[in-house]
């Protein structure tokens, strides 16, 4: 009875236990006190909980199992939500998922190779999402797949690492990427020490693409911070010089037996992709050239010991005879008879992997330089080297002063631009294979920059402040008086006037210049004392001559002529404007006087040189009249009198129809030498007559109509003179 009271007893410890068990504990210990009594059943009740519990893991155990080999995730969310319940720790159920995951992986590891990468596929997405999801720690993905990757076969893992490369943007998520960073490394790590550098090349590059890609650039293990060299990779030949000498000469003779030509080589079948082409040009490999070449790589594997006089010395003399024998042997561009097998050939070739370790043997040397493929490797080497001299690097080995002389800097410069120059001329595509090459090499030159600064990080990083909160712009109050058209300057210039006429015909809206400052660099371009050269006056300019033509005909009085009407227009719009600038200059009064003495030394130039031109010019007449006069045939006297000055007549326009006439087959010519643009006149005129006629028109309007001018032209410069001599004649009579 008291012990059912105490049961009862809300305050008691054991409210609500089963009565058997207190039962069995007061029957087999009666004599225990209270405290005694007390902890003998707390330890019976923790053990039944206990035995409870574990029958209870067991079973949710097993119902996992099964959710978790089906993929099925309504039951695995429903077992999670009932296990959090019961035990009431997320991290205990979380510890107790990864457990079954990572065996369900083991499972995974035993079926049989072919079905291994699609069961591996299908495991790796289901635990995927049970991480997104919370029901697994973020790190089992992974490490459930770096045990499968351990436990397979070098050609099982190449399929299973497409897993990794896939998912590579999802280990890259904020979320992820901190936890699997260090786990992926060292999965690709064991990976590597496990394949073999020449058996493997593909897959190992794959493994490292793929971690230039998802590691930071900032990763310390990606970048080779101190600049090492691998200088294990030794390129063995044959230093022996007899032997060497002995392998080439053999490979002379073989050449040598060979017959000329492509006959004995073009019943053999080819290789697929092959384009049959000319036989390549022999190249001459002596002993000597071939220690030379391959001596070389020691250089490009160590290039610190080009810092040392002695090496260097010797790089420079191999190096000169290499480069000095390719270029003289360049390689020629063959012709293939169809566009399409080129097309075809280059798509194989760009399809195929090169692994540029070439064999030393001195027999392939030759082949090896007539090669475009060999020759660019090697000169792209050259120019990694060149580029690491004149680099400034702080991991330079501070022992050694790692600086070059100017006299190596220059052989240093120049040769690069030889080897550019080479590698421009090797085909094919040469030039868009040089502008490739000198873009990464500038890419490199600002990844070396980035590594002497300590590889600072070039991630773009969030601002520093707090993001102000948007404030509600103030609404604008509406007015119907303002008048808005859209944009500033329209509203300006809508509002400028109320009256828009008026607004039109404002002061301020004359741009027109005036006439005097319009003709005042130009008066100044025509003055012989300012020395303007003719291409540079600004009445060349046809802008110009459009608006001087405008200005003119409204402000200048001489623009049209008030007298009687010409036969012809105007031709030379230039000529035209000149004068009449000209003219118009001296109704101003600011370039009267300028113009006056302008035209008074003019005249006294004139004066001075006028007796000696027309001593020359009647002195070229005479000449041109004797020796006329010695090879014609037909007796023809010309009075011409150099001291007798005759009456000078002038020229009708009769006399000017009759000379064109004449004169029609020399109208280009005579254009030519009068100085008007011939193209203008073919607009204008559409017979030789027309155009001849026009051409003596204007000259004669020039030179004020003087018939003895006109024959000075005609003799001296065109050298027709029976037309001169008949057409004086007929001036002649009509002026008498």
């Amino acid at each position: 009875m008291k012990l059912d009271k105490w049961m009862e007893r809300k305050d008691s410890p054991y409210h609500g236990t089963d009565k058997d068990d207190l039962l069995g504990v007061f029957e087999q210990h009666p004599s225990y006190s209270k405290p005694k009594l007390v902890r003998t059943l707390d330890y019976v009740i923790k053990l039944k909980n206990s035995l409870n519990f574990m029958k209870i893991w067991s079973v949710s155990r097993r119902k996992m199992e099964e959710a978790i080999a089906n993929r099925n995730f309504d039951d695995l969310r429903e077992l999670f939500k009932a296990e959090k319940k019961t035990v009431k720790d997320d991290e205990f159920v979380i510890v107790k998922i990864d457990g079954l995951l990572k065996k369900r992986g083991y499972r995974v590891m035993e079926v049989p190779s072919e079905q291994k990468e699609e069961f591996a596929r299908l495991h790796f997405n289901f635990v995927m999402n049970c991480t997104k999801l919370g029901y697994c720690s973020k790190s089992t993905p992974i490490l459930t797949l770096q045990d499968i990757l351990e436990v397979s076969s070098i050609e099982e893992c190449k399929h299973l690492f497409g897993l990794v490369e896939e998912n590579m943007n999802e280990f890259k998520q904020p979320g992820f990427i901190e936890t699997y960073q260090n786990i992926i490394l060292r999965l690709c790590n064991d990976l590597l020490r496990r394949l073999s550098r020449t058996a493997e090349t593909s897959f190992c590059g794959r493994i490292m693409f793929f971690l230039s890609r998802f590691l930071p650039l900032t990763e310390k293990s990606g970048v080779n911070f101190m600049g090492h060299f691998n200088t294990l990779n030794i390129t063995t030949f044959e230093e022996n010089e007899p032997t060497a000498e002995s392998l080439l000469a053999a490979t002379s003779s073989h050449h040598a037996a060979t017959p000329s030509g492509a006959a004995a080589g073009a019943e053999e079948d080819m290789e697929t992709g092959e384009i049959e082409e000319e036989a390549a040009k022999e190249i001459i490999v002596t002993p000597e050239m071939y220690r030379q070449f391959w001596s070389l790589q020691k250089f490009m594997s160590n290039p610190n010991l080009l810092y040392e006089k002695e090496k260097f010395v010797v790089f420079k003399k191999d190096l000169t005879a290499v480069l000095s024998l390719m270029t003289a042997n360049k390689l020629e561009k063959f012709a293939a008879e169809d566009e399409s097998e080129v097309a075809e050939s280059r798509k194989k070739i760009n399809n195929d992997v090169f692994f540029t370790k070439y064999l030393t043997s001195p027999k392939l040397l030759a082949l090896q330089l007539n090669d475009s493929s060999f020759r660019r490797n090697f000169l792209i080497q050259t120019i990694i080297i060149f580029q690491y001299l004149n680099a400034e690097s702080r991991f330079k080995p501070p022992a050694k002063k790692m600086v070059l002389n100017e006299e190596q800097s220059k052989f240093v410069h120049d040769y690069e631009d030889k080897c550019y120059r080479l590698l421009s001329d090797t085909m094919p595509r040469g030039t868009a294979f040089v502008a490739g090459l000198k873009r990464i090499m500038q890419r490199e030159t600002e990844w070396n920059q980035w590594k002497n600064s300590n590889c600072p990080d070039l991630s773009e990083k969030a601002d520093k402040g707090a993001m102000q909160m948007y404030k509600k712009r103030q609404r604008v109050p509406f007015n119907p008086n303002n008048l808005d058209l859209g944009t500033p300057e329209l509203t300006k210039l809508w509002t400028y006037e109320p009256d828009v006429l008026k607004a039109c015909k404002s002061d301020k809206r004359k741009f027109i210049p005036t006439l005097a400052d319009f003709i005042r660099d130009p008066l100044d371009e025509m003055d012989p004392e300012q020395q303007v050269e003719e291409q540079y006056k600004s009445i060349n300019e046809v802008s110009f001559q459009w608006r001087a033509a405008r200005l003119l005909m409204h402000k200048a009085p001489g623009y049209v002529s008030k007298t009687e009407p010409k036969a012809d227009p105007t031709t030379n719009m230039r000529d035209f404007l000149e004068r009449t600038m000209y003219n118009t200059g001296k109704t101003i009064d600011e370039f009267k006087s300028g113009i006056e003495e302008r035209e008074r030394r003019d005249a006294e130039k004139r004066a001075a040189s006028g007796e000696k031109k027309e001593a020359e010019a009647r002195k070229k007449v005479e000449e041109s009249l004797k020796r006329k006069l010695d090879t014609n045939t037909k007796s023809t006297t010309i009075a011409v009198s150099s001291p007798n000055p005759y009456t000078d007549p002038p020229l009708t326009d009769e006399n000017l129809r009759q000379l064109a006439t004449d004169l029609s087959k020399f109208s280009k010519k005579l254009a030519k030498l009068v100085g008007i643009d011939e193209e203008s006149l073919q607009k204008t005129s559409s017979s030789e007559e027309d155009r001849c006629y026009r051409i003596l028109k204007e000259w004669a309007e020039r030179n004020g109509k003087s018939g003895r001018s006109l024959l000075n032209l005609l003799i001296a410069d065109l050298d027709v003179i029976e037309v001169a001599t008949a057409t004086m004649k007929k001036i002649h009579e009509t002026s008498t």
